[in-house]
């Protein structure tokens, strides 16, 4: 998780109507509309749960399907449409989240190349071509790094404001929450993947001399063995994260299918 990020609405365990007034709303409510009971809004809860406690790309994708099924009660509509500058700011934040994910995915294929180009160069004996693979996992550190800032302060939920109807206030929270624990767990796999990458440049850079003077006098297990080039935990990443790309444009053009009336 992100230093620094606090969920300014309930932890994903604790019931939103903890209040006096709010369980009183509650009460009041017809049996029809939404509550933490409900099976949607629970399912939200327990996978922004699930995503703090350990993020990667599967249970980013997972609250994402979840925030898509929760789009589809009706007083996420109502929500969204009554309050237009907050739902700009999600459709930005998706937007913003995207991007950074698409950039991931860049980052993904350049990583499998990597591993692929620096043991190549150590089957060859070739330490003009490790140094320069180390040198590319540096820049795409770098990169990584960078994504993640950019999406670092999207991980600080803002409550949406005062609502009227405490149906849409609760949805519209809980809505609001989950998006700031997608950016969240995206930062933490972003800044894992980067810490990866600048592990293996430097056990590459720092060993590559007497690797390499080394593999010349080894004898043909020992060469075998030297061939193993260490490289960041890159499988099944470039999948993971087109999936949850495809799975955050999907929800934004929902969101702009609520937005958008019918013609």
């Amino acid at each position: 998780m992100v230093a620094g990020f606090r969920r300014s609405l309930s932890l994903p365990g604790q019931s939103l109507g903890s209040s006096p007034t709010r369980r009183r709303g509650h009460h009041l409510r017809s049996t029809s509309l939404p509550c933490l009971s409900h099976p949607v809004l629970s399912r939200v809860l327990d996978q922004i749960r699930s995503s703090s406690d350990h993020a990667s790309l599967d249970r980013i994708e997972r609250l994402l399907a979840a925030i898509d099924d929760l789009l589809r009660l009706p007083h996420a509509h109502g929500a969204l449409r009554r309050r237009p500058a907050w739902a700009d700011r999600l459709l930005d934040a998706l937007l913003l989240l995207a991007d950074a994910h698409g950039s991931f995915r860049s980052a993904a294929i350049a990583l499998a190349d990597l591993s692929a180009e620096a043991r190549a160069a150590a089957r060859r004996s070739d330490p003009a071509r490790i140094a320069s693979a180390a040198r590319a996992y540096r820049r795409t550190e770098k990169e990584l790094i960078r994504v993640a800032a950019a999406v670092k302060g999207l991980a600080r939920s803002t409550p949406p404001g005062q609502w009227e109807d405490v149906a849409e206030a609760e949805v519209a929270g809980i809505l609001t929450e989950a998006v700031a624990a997608t950016a969240s767990a995206s930062v933490a796999v972003f800044s894992a993947t980067a810490s990866a990458a600048a592990a293996v440049a430097a056990a590459m850079s720092k060993n590559s001399r007497p690797f390499w003077q080394m593999r010349r006098k080894a004898s043909k297990r020992e060469s075998e063995t030297m061939e193993e080039v260490p490289v960041p935990p890159i499988e099944g990443l470039e999948e993971g994260s087109g999936r949850v790309l495809k799975g955050l444009i999907d929800i934004r053009v929902c969101l702009l299918n609520i937005l958008t009336p019918a013609l």
